[in-house]
């Protein structure tokens, strides 16, 4: 399903995102766009989402051990999954 909204350049270079854009692609104050510029002059806008580790704590692979996870526990699991995650990027 296609959306189509128009936005006016100020003088500053700044440009309001229109609120049905914003509320379709989730996007809140402080979340960053990425503009990708094609070679035909298209231009497209990526939103880049912040999220809290939080969102991710089940994805992690935390060891079972018999006792209560501790924040090393936690760090550990993130740091073996980001080295994991950049290993898969190449």
């Amino acid at each position: 399903m296609s959306y189509r909204a128009d936005a006016t350049l100020t003088s500053k270079g700044q440009v309001t995102v229109p609120a049905g854009i914003r509320e379709r692609l989730a996007i809140k104050p402080g979340d960053q766009l990425r503009f990708d510029l094609a070679g035909s002059g298209e231009l497209t806008v990526t939103p880049l989402r912040k999220r809290s580790i939080f969102d991710q704590l089940d994805k992690l692979k935390l060891p079972s051990i018999g006792r209560p996870t501790t924040r090393a526990d936690v760090d550990c699991a993130i740091e073996q999954e980001t080295r994991a995650s950049k290993s898969r990027r190449r």
